[in-house]
């Protein structure tokens, strides 16, 4: 990392990613469960919002800032 950047953090759910989607289908698919996110598949199922990734990808290649992507870990 270039300790003269911007640190930019994006975080996964509702910025990249459709986390309400991917909650949906993953709880349809494990309706028993309390918490399905917790079953694998849902984080790489999920489908990214519209130009999210591009904006990601353009920001990465920005010298000026350093971008990572955040989540929090499920419950």
């Amino acid at each position: 990392m270039n300790t003269n950047t911007t640190v930019i953090y994006i975080d996964m759910d509702y910025v990249l990613c459709d986390y309400d989607l991917g909650y949906k289908a993953h709880k349809a698919k494990y309706p028993d469960l309390p918490f399905p996110q917790r079953q694998p598949g849902l984080y790489i199922n999920l489908l990214p919002i519209n130009g999210a990734v591009e904006t990601f990808n353009w920001l990465s290649q920005q010298p000026e800032f350093s971008v990572y992507i955040l989540t929090a870990p499920s419950i």
